[in-house]
């Protein structure tokens, strides 16, 4: 089973974001008041945070190798490198589903969490955008599929019985 995020859409916000930022730029670049050059330094914060989030433009694969027994995390960055996190199946506790936003803010952006052994906390899908990210029940679907091809794993499966 492979997911890979999108990168047409995090380009489609990137550039969303430049557009803006420069249009706001150019509105405001007679600063008479203290709201227009508010408006004006906005419009520089957001063409500068899409202009570096463009330079960097993650990609991500997950990949569940059932023959390998292991989940491995394909990272790739324009900078900074690309980075694959390979887990054996055996030093997976859990899996959880992780919440950023909240729904007063406007919306909410889920991630699926691995739970390790180790101790640590694995995010998945990162700053990626990936198909279903913002509705919960694609995220559930997609938690109970990785936990069906993990569950044959006597760790997890011993972790998973143990669980309240």
């Amino acid at each position: 089973m492979k997911l890979r995020s999108q990168p047409a859409r995090n380009f489609a916000l990137n550039l969303t974001l430049m557009v803006v930022g420069a249009l706001l730029i150019y509105l405001c670049r007679q600063h008479a008041d203290t709201n227009t050059w508010a408006g004006l330094l906005l419009g520089c914060l957001l063409l500068l945070l899409g202009l570096v989030a463009l330079l960097i433009h993650e990609t991500r694969e997950i990949e569940l190798d059932t023959r390998r027994r292991m989940l491995v995390l394909d990272v790739h960055r324009r900078v900074g490198g690309d980075r694959q996190l390979s887990i054996p199946f055996s030093d997976i506790v859990s899996i959880g589903i992780g919440a950023l936003g909240s729904r007063s803010e406007g919306s909410v952006y889920y991630d699926l969490v691995l739970h390790t052994r180790a101790g640590k906390d694995i995010y998945l899908m990162g700053g990626c955008a990936f198909e279903g990210r913002m509705n919960r029940d694609r995220m559930e679907a997609l938690r109970e599929e990785f936990e069906g091809l993990l569950g044959s794993d006597t760790h997890f499966a011993a972790a998973q019985r143990a669980a309240p």
